[in-house]
């Protein structure tokens, strides 16, 4: 298993009592993977350190409409 596999199992089973197996585990990893990084793309594209912590949901809450 190797370490985002980990975390994935981790955080299912510590923070969400949720027990999956490996093979789900796995997918759920990737799953995280695609979803964390396409936050981060849209995030640095219209946010700087410096910008107060309310905008990046107000980021999120823009690029979730249609």
């Amino acid at each position: 298993m190797d370490e985002k596999t980990k975390t994935a199992a981790g955080i299912a089973a510590g923070l969400q009592g949720m027990t999956y197996d490996d093979k789900r585990l796995a997918e759920l990893a990737a799953e995280v993977e695609i979803l964390n990084d396409a936050v981060r793309k849209a995030a640095a594209q219209r946010l700087t350190f410096d910008d107060d912590p309310a905008a990046f949901a107000s980021v999120l809450a823009r690029a979730a409409r249609p």
